[in-house]
């Protein structure tokens, strides 16, 4: 059933009441007393407020933040510039790369317009067990190289079998006749003594004269003689052990199996050592593969359980070492024909294949060689050098336009380009260390 509405019922919607305006002042309760309100002097003003600001202010202080923010950037950029900046100096050396094929001579002292070079010696011993068929009794004499040494001027010559005497009265002998080279002036006015290898063998077999290396030997027969003056002035030292005396049984081993042990034991040591060579190298100097001598000796045999005997094998290695400096400019004065005795290097030694003219030098002891013939093929790249150091001096604290003239007083040197960074600085720092030198090869 649908509800029924009187009149009554109806009534018209009151309008809402507007509430009263209270004054700011009432509001923030800025007053501890109630204000009375006097609702007749309320006044509604609809009008929008404009509130005028001056132009000109506005433009000034834009004008401010626009300069301080320019301030603010270029200050940023010139100190970042200073932080960052770097003054680089790119050299063109003077090179060529000569095709070489020819043979050469060297020499273990200091000769004008002739290649020098020294004697790097390294030793190893390896060992290795094989089956033995029975005992023998063996007698050997111990063997090694001394170093003569000669203080005084003037050549001397060694005949076979001159004795050396060791501190312990033990004698040795050398195989072979020498001449031991005086001593000489060096380039300060200081005296070098002369100074030859030579093989020796012990006077008498027994295991007591594998002397340990760094023994210091005279002469006996000089002093025997009377010859004061050479029995001061010459002597020898041994740079590694003697080895091979021995005095007793040994065992017996299968010729065939000794020989392919001790093959084995051959190459594993000249491995050994020629891995070393790089590696002990004196910095500054170059070492050619193919100029390797290698010596090997058998040590006696020492039994290593119930019919097994160790085999040992003794192997000593020498390389002629040449001054890479001294050998890139032999190379030039050797091909270039414009060359000017001017200091060069050798780029890379290893693009040169090196061969002695001999092929029973590579096995013989070259200490002992009065020089060395070998054949040179290959086309290094040679570079000159200059003064890095005194270059760097010269150009700290000039203008950047400086710098033709700078290397001008140099040789070896083609040309140079110069990068100093901020684009606005003008000259070299004044701090020398602060100026980066970098090189460049203009290849043809």
């Amino acid at each position: 059933m649908s509800q029924k509405w009187n009149l009554q019922d109806i009534r018209p919607v009151e309008p809402k009441k507007k509430r009263p305006v209270v004054p700011p002042a009432a509001r923030k309760g800025e007053d501890d007393f109630d204000v009375p309100i006097n609702r007749s002097d309320q006044v509604t003003d609809h009008t929008k407020r404009i509130t005028i600001e001056s132009g000109n202010a506005h433009k000034r202080k834009g004008l401010l933040y626009a300069i301080a923010a320019f301030v603010f950037i270029v200050g940023g950029a010139v100190l970042l510039s200073a932080v960052l900046g770097k003054t680089e100096l790119t050299i063109y050396p003077e090179h060529r790369e000569p095709n070489i094929n020819s043979e050469f001579t060297a020499y273990p002292d200091q000769r004008p317009d002739a290649l020098s070079y020294e004697i790097m010696t390294l030793e190893a011993t390896s060992e290795s067990q094989v089956a033995a068929s029975g005992q023998i009794q063996v007698e050997e004499l111990a063997t090694g190289v001394i170093e003569i040494v000669k203080t005084t001027p003037g050549a001397e010559r060694l005949i076979t079998n001159t004795r050396f005497r060791s501190p312990d009265g033990l004698v040795f002998r050398i195989r072979e006749s020498v001449v031991v080279p005086g001593a000489v002036a060096d380039s300060d006015g200081a005296t070098v003594p002369g100074t030859i290898q030579a093989e020796v063998f012990a006077d008498d077999i027994g295991e007591e004269y594998n002397l340990a290396a760094g023994q210091e030997f005279d002469i006996p027969g000089f002093e025997e003689a009377g010859l004061t003056e050479l029995y001061e002035a010459i002597f020898a030292r041994n740079p590694q052990p003697f080895t091979g005396g021995f005095n007793g049984p040994q065992y017996q081993i299968d010729e065939s199996e000794l020989q392919a042990a001790r093959q084995a034991l051959q190459l594993e040591l000249r491995d050994n050592l020629l891995a070393r060579v790089e590696a002990e190298k004196p910095s500054g100097f170059i070492a050619f593969p193919g100029a390797v001598a290698i010596t090997y000796s058998q040590l006696p045999a020492v039994e290593y359980g119930e019919d097994l005997v160790t085999i040992r094998e003794q192997a000593i290695l020498q390389i002629p070492l040449f001054q890479a400096t001294d050998f890139g400019s032999f190379l030039a004065e050797e091909t270039v024909p414009v060359y000017n005795g001017e200091p060069v290097r050798i780029e890379d030694a290893s693009v040169l294949s090196f061969n002695y003219v001999s092929a029973t030098t590579s096995s013989s002891n070259i200490a002992n060689e009065p020089s060395l013939a070998f054949d040179l093929v290959g086309r290094p790249l040679l570079v000159w050098e200059y003064d890095v150091a005194g270059l760097k001096r010269d150009l700290a604290g000039l203008p950047k336009t400086a710098v033709n003239n700078a290397i001008g007083a140099y040789t070896g040197i083609e040309g140079a380009r110069v990068s100093i960074t901020p684009f606005w600085k003008r000259t070299f720092p004044e701090n020398p260390d602060d100026i980066v030198v970098t090189e460049e090869l203009r290849l043809e």
